[in-house]
């Protein structure tokens, strides 16, 4: 059968929760696409679920001791070494925090911590346990470790309760593992990222910003890593986590991200800053509140760096540089002159007059333009589809580079 998973190996590990009847659908869905299913059980997730029916879904034997693998000559490590992909599905707080600390008293956590494929966990649980401080570090320990977690779901829960840790979404789960197994022609891509708001400040409390919240920058980095390419983040104020990242460094300042960049600018092969950089600050930066006292009062500010055109002036051979540009008048003349006097590659320019358009909105009015002149007119786009977009069109430019 063919589909977006043909010829993929993927092993589906069902722990004990009341959703591990879903993983039966989840199998169905994944060899539905073309992949062959290999399940791995916990003794608990049998107690929900037989072993029975995933044989006949699959038609494949379920692996849920180690023991038995041994004597019929597969081992634990055959079952880690031999596929392109894990999905723990659901994945129990007994589990998770089993897993975070090492712990490999099944079979399932032995096939874990033996593995180098890419793993998904989906978890599912009681919503104080998913919000347990516990539950949380060791979701953040394993997130730092490489391992994608599905977010789950608010609603509703099996025990009465309501609020996050209903097992994400199918399709959500299923988007997910097609991401994770598709062609990775950017692996050789070193890249950075810059993303969300800078804030300059007048004294301890008071800033100037803007309304950027790092949508658009968190959807290129998970677009791009999932075709291979290495991820390191720079990023101002933003309300996503990209903890899950290569590599993530928090700023506040446009100098302080200036500095930041600065550090390994010529290590990068492509370059991409979604960040909205402020530009002007503060002529001074008071060290005390200031406090009121006329009713009219006057602030002088500065032009800040320009972060964009500093990259562009050092950039190296090979290097591709990605600006983006947000307008509410003349979006594509504007844009192409950012292009010139920044050297760029390839310009995101957004026309943020649109509804639904801009900061903090999950899609953008947007306009490709390389240093051509070339122009591709996407139109209202949602924000993960632009960064498909832009992967394509980054793809085509590398072969000429």
């Amino acid at each position: 059968m063919s589909g977006e998973l043909e010829n993929k190996k993927i092993i589906l590990g069902v722990t004990g929760g009341i959703s591990a009847y879903k993983a039966c659908e989840l199998s169905r869905m994944i060899i539905k696409e073309g992949a062959q299913v290999k399940v791995v059980m916990t003794s608990n997730a049998k107690k929900f679920v037989s072993s029975l029916t995933f044989q006949y879904l699959t038609g494949n034997k379920v692996a849920d001791d180690v023991y038995d693998l041994e004597e019929s000559g597969i081992s634990h490590i055959q079952l880690a070494d031999e596929n392109d992909l894990i999905v723990i599905c659901p994945a129990t707080a007994n589990f998770i925090s089993k897993y975070a600390n090492g712990i490999a008293d099944n079979l399932l956590l032995n096939v874990l911590l033996a593995s180098k494929s890419q793993i998904i966990l989906c978890p599912a649980m009681n919503v104080n346990m998913y919000e347990n401080n516990l539950m949380q570090d060791n979701i953040k320990k394993l997130i730092k470790n490489g391992i994608h977690i599905v977010e789950p779901d608010s609603g509703e829960l099996a025990c009465g309760w309501i609020g996050k840790g209903r097992l994400a979404d199918l399709e959500t789960i299923m988007e997910t593992i097609k991401k994770k197994v598709q062609n990775k022609s950017l692996k050789k891509e070193n890249i950075l990222i810059t993303a969300g708001a800078t804030r300059e400040y007048m004294d301890p409390v008071r800033f100037i910003s803007n309304p950027s919240t790092g949508i658009m920058g968190y959807c290129i980095a998970e677009e791009f890593q999932s075709k291979g390419a290495k991820i390191n983040i720079v990023a101002g104020y933003n309300e996503v986590n990209f903890d899950k990242f290569d590599s993530y460094k928090e700023i506040t300042t446009a100098e302080e991200m200036k500095n930041e960049i600065s550090k390994n600018l010529k290590k990068y092969s492509l370059i991409i800053k979604t960040a909205a950089v402020g530009d002007y600050r503060f002529s001074t930066r008071l060290d005390n509140k200031m406090k009121k006292s006329d009713d009219v009062f006057r602030i002088e500010l500065e032009k800040n760096i320009d972060v964009l055109k500093y990259i562009g002036e050092n950039k190296k051979e090979n290097q591709i540089i990605v600006g983006f540009a947000a307008e509410t008048q003349n979006v594509v003349e504007n844009a192409k002159k950012k292009i010139n006097s920044k050297n760029l590659d390839l310009i995101v320019a957004n026309d943020i007059s649109k509804k639904n358009s801009g900061f903090g909105q999950n899609s953008n009015f947007s306009f490709l333009i390389d240093s051509s002149g070339n122009i591709d007119e996407l139109g209202l786009i949602n924000k993960n589809d632009l960064a498909k977009k832009l992967a394509s069109k980054i793809e085509k430019m590398r072969q000429n580079f």
